[in-house]
């Protein structure tokens, strides 16, 4: 009975939102000429959310099955409706209040959801490094609300943006920077980006999906509202200080996502570089706009919007995919994985696309979206002077680096798991997981195609956020007035065209029947696991050569026998840290504790002490009103 009624939940839940999610996408695709009870803007993220949601119910009904009779279903599919609602409502609404009410929400429900796995002590402690870090960052957001209340007595946000032009410079700064630490908080910008790796790898897959696919952007889409829209026209350093946020997030995601082990954690820091890539093309929007250059804030922002959506599909694929591989061999641990591609070949298919894509190679949707951002900071480079003639190139060779690192990562990511022979026993025996978790994956891989076969869609989509910050005075030109326009849809239309031959000829050469299969050389050596490379070999350069960023700290330990000069073994072991963690977090945590120690003294358990700091409180409260 327990069991049936777990398993309606299960499926009445990711059914609705499943189907609500295509019934919205095909509304918004049928009035995408207007119409709309809402802007431009929120409409586009509105797609993204439906179809990061669309795709996340598809893949959670099947793997919540595992759980049935084990947790409780309907606590998860409380929590997955409320945060689901709750990410649209922040969407939706244009008023302070419901903002902050809307926000909570999300945040709550998003903790309830990580925590799911409640029963291990790490998983309880990275649930709880997220909720504190988003409640961190909503502070700064209820501080940035109330003033803006405080001076136009509305929460709404035209009333904000009709005020704004009267607030002074420093006024106008510091909402700027509570904005930039609230919804960097919450997207994952760093320094603020700590909770990333330890909340998303102990969250259900579906969760860690939708949270790295869609929630760290809604928090973009509010800064742009915020910062945009309301606070503008924008300060150049504003556009500085995004621009050097999002070239350090890049770095220092990859980087650290590079020398991780995690299957997940790795994604997640992979979320922190694509977050950083993404505040990159709205810093140079900004410069651009500061400076004029129309076009060039269009090419920036066109950039922007692209990359989120396919970060999305490419995202969220891998995390599917990384929960297809814990299910099966139960582990996170890539070292303990290898030869998945034999065991679960569906999951490795689509797992390669996802791959190519956050790589950044062609000719998938995600080598399009940094081809916009360089172009837009090359051009906006050749036309300014000073120092940012110098600083913007660097950027270029910053973003260029980490394409670079992100295919390291990928490659090792992907022949970690599914490459080589099993590395461990439950590897060896791994199975393919049910249909709808492997259709999911296959879903999103198949919209990323679709958009490079036919771009002018894509960017029909894209035009009506821009149409939004064009009347708000942000210099925005149409796309079709852009002078690189007509060879971005020759290239991109080039590129769909070898990918369509390439698949066909390997379609072809592939249903030859005849195959011929020979057990590999090694010099009459059997092979085995332990003759491979591993995932953390293939990386060991970077974690040398980056050894004070990344914490790493190798140890070996060798055993000898009566003879000193013979080796009998050796073992090595290796270690990495955050740095972030190391040298900010640690320390204010000390510091607190200290503070909270001393504080205490003011707790001595007397209600007439109480009771005469309420006097005291009183007084000085008169005092202060007379």
């Amino acid at each position: 009975m327990v069991l049936g009624l777990e398993r309606g939940v299960r499926i009445g839940t990711m059914s609705i939102t499943f189907g609500g999610a295509v019934l919205g996408i095909l509304y918004l695709l049928g009035n995408i000429q207007g119409g709309f009870p809402f802007d431009g803007l929120t409409t586009y993220f509105l797609f993204l959310l439906l179809l990061g949601q669309g795709i996340s119910s598809l893949y959670g009904m099947g793997y919540m099955k595992k759980y049935e009779g084990k947790k409780s279903l309907t606590a998860f599919s409380l929590a997955w409706l409320v945060f689901l609602g709750s990410m649209a409502g922040v969407l939706i609404v244009n008023h302070g209040f419901y903002f902050l009410f809307l926000w909570e929400l999300m945040s709550l429900f998003s903790f309830f959801l990580v925590i799911y796995h409640h029963e291990e002590s790490a998983n309880r402690r990275g649930a709880f490094i997220y909720f504190v870090m988003t409640h961190v960052g909503t502070v700064f957001l209820i501080a940035a609300v109330l003033y803006l209340f405080s001076k136009t007595g509305s929460f709404l946000y035209s009333d904000w943006a009709a005020f704004a032009p009267a607030l002074t410079l420093g006024e106008r700064n510091l909402l700027f920077l509570c904005f930039v630490v609230g919804f960097g908080t919450k997207a994952g910008l760093v320094p603020f980006h700590i909770w990333l790796p330890y909340a998303h790898p102990v969250a259900p897959s579906p969760v860690s999906a939708l949270m790295s696919g869609v929630m760290v952007k809604i928090a973009l889409y509010m800064m742009i509202r915020m910062v945009w829209l309301t606070l503008g026209p924008v300060e150049l350093w504003w556009g500085i200080l995004l621009l050097l946020l999002g070239a350090l997030s890049a770095f220092v995601g990859i980087l650290y996502a590079s020398v991780e082990k995690d299957v997940k954690g790795l994604l997640a820091y992979s979320t922190v570089e694509n977050i950083g890539i993404l505040t990159l093309a709205l810093g140079t929007a900004m410069i651009a706009q500061l400076f004029g250059f129309s076009q060039l804030v269009t090419l920036a922002l066109v950039g922007f919007f692209w990359h989120s959506l396919h970060h999305l599909l490419f995202k969220s694929t891998l995390f599917m995919a990384a929960g297809n591989i814990i299910q099966t061999t139960n582990t996170r641990n890539i070292e303990d994985m290898g030869g998945l591609l034999k065991k679960i070949p569906k999951t490795g298919l689509w797992a390669i696309a996802g791959g190519m894509g956050l790589a950044a190679l062609p000719p998938l949707g995600g080598f399009w979206g940094e081809w916009l951002l360089l172009n837009s900071l090359w051009k906006t480079s050749l036309q300014v002077e000073g120092v940012l003639s110098i600083v913007l190139p660097l950027v270029i060779g910053v973003v260029a680096l980490v394409s670079a690192l992100a295919l390291a990562t990928m490659a090792k990511w992907f022949s970690g798991a599914f490459l080589g022979q099993p590395r461990s026993q439950n590897a060896a025996k791994a199975k393919e997981l049910p249909w709808m978790q492997t259709t999911a994956m296959g879903l999103a891989i198949c919209v990323t195609v679709l958009t490079v076969l036919w771009p002018q869609g894509l960017l029909g989509v894209i035009n009506i956020p821009l149409e939004v910050l064009s009347a708000s005075g942000g210099s925005v030109v149409p796309l079709s007035t852009l002078s690189i326009y007509t060879d971005f849809l020759r290239m991109v239309v080039s590129f769909a065209l070898l990918l369509v031959l390439i698949v066909g000829a390997l379609f072809l050469i592939s249903k030859r029947k005849q195959k011929r299969i020979e057990g590999t050389w090694n010099c009459g050596v059997p092979l085995n696991p332990r003759m491979q490379y591993t995932a953390l070999g293939i990386t060991m350069p970077l974690q040398i050569v980056f050894k004070k960023i990344v914490a790493f700290r190798p140890v070996i330990r060798k055993e000898v026998g009566k003879n000193p000069y013979i080796l009998e073994s050796m073992h090595y072991q290796s270690r990495t840290g955050e740095m972030a963690e190391k040298v900010f977090y640690r320390p204010f945590t000390r510091l607190f504790l200290w503070c909270a120690e001393r504080i205490r003294v003011i707790q001595a358990g007397s209600i007439h002490l109480y009771l005469a700091y309420i006097l005291i409180t009183l007084i000085v409260v008169l005092i202060w009103n007379i």
